[in-house]
């Protein structure tokens, strides 16, 4: 009678790294390799039993091991697994004004407008107050060595929301726009009613007191808020583009918090805030205040000129 004690162990490991190394070198060959089909019966039932046991640790394993976590993505507190993808949003004001009302803002006194420019004379065109600043750029090498620069500081330096700043980080991609558009919302809830049965009032209310890592897991699965995406995505005046397409735009959105002026980026581990201040009397002018941290952007864009600017502002009387 065949012996198949040492062709098989009477367990496989359920976890661990070296899982093929395990079965290949410790248990050896399926059974089926090592004994002919045409001497399959002659098998007694002690040698099946074995023969099934393996056969079932073999596939309980297959089926409960997790994927192993890089040490980049478990830096980041994320599995090593595609990112979920929307359609990603035109920078474009009639856009996000329906997108607006999409997700639930009743906006009959503030609307996405275009800045054409920081001349003054262009400047002048844009009715104040502005609640928030959008800016839409390219995503260049220069740009990114800065930013990795910015991260690394920012890594090392505890978040500061004594402002009660609503900052969401980005973990779905081309989500960039949606996440602007909520920034800017977000932090200027007093200036906004929301309807409280559309998407945005209840994620936000929902997310009110998670962490930006928190509120970023959540928006993965408010199938809601991805649809007020996608929706608004099919209705730009550009070729649509598809959520599979790598897009190298970004947007990012400026608020002013108790006269601060921050820069909101979902790639960013905390919201930016910067020194640059332009007043109007007492009140931060959040318009002209980002005039040097875009003139910025653009330098590292290194002659590209894909950039526009949106402000969120009140409608002229």
């Amino acid at each position: 009678m065949l012996d198949l004690g040492m062709t098989l162990l009477p367990f496989v490991p359920v976890s661990g790294k070296n899982r093929e190394k395990y079965i290949y070198e410790e248990c050896g060959p399926w059974p089926n390799e090592r004994i002919p089909n045409e001497r399959l019966w002659m098998l007694s039932d002690r040698e099946n039993i074995h023969r099934m046991r393996f056969i079932s640790k073999f596939l309980s394993f297959e089926m409960s091991a997790e994927p192993e976590i890089s040490v980049a993505a478990a830096n980041a507190g994320e599995l090593n697994q595609p990112k979920p993808r929307w359609m990603p949003l035109e920078g474009n004001p009639e856009v996000l004004n329906k997108y607006l009302q999409n997700l639930g803002v009743k906006n009959e006194n503030y609307e996405f407008v275009e800045i054409i420019g920081f001349d003054e004379e262009l400047l002048a065109f844009v009715p104040q107050p502005v609640a928030a600043v959008l800016l839409i750029f390219p995503i260049t090498e220069q740009h990114e060595k800065n930013r990795r620069k910015e991260f690394d500081e920012a890594a090392s330096t505890p978040p500061d929301y004594s402002q009660a700043i609503y900052f969401l980080r980005q973990s779905i991609g081309n989500a960039c726009g949606s996440i602007a558009v909520i920034h800017s919302i977000a932090n200027n809830l007093e200036k906004f009613h929301l309807h409280a049965h559309k998407p945005l009032a209840q994620f936000l209310e929902t997310t009110k007191l998670m962490t930006p890592e928190q509120r970023a897991e959540h928006l993965k699965h408010a199938l809601d808020m991805a649809t007020a995406n996608d929706t608004i995505a099919e209705e730009g005046e550009s070729r649509v583009i598809d959520r599979d397409e790598h897009v190298n735009l970004h947007f990012v959105c400026f608020v002013n918090v108790n006269n601060e002026l921050y820069e909101l980026d979902g790639r960013h581990p905390h919201p930016i805030k910067h020194p640059v201040k332009i007043r109007t009397g007492d009140a931060l002018d959040l318009l002209r205040s980002t005039k040097d941290v875009i003139l910025k952007l653009v330098e590292d864009a290194g002659g590209d000129i894909r950039f526009s600017m949106l402000a969120l502002t009140k409608m002229a009387d």
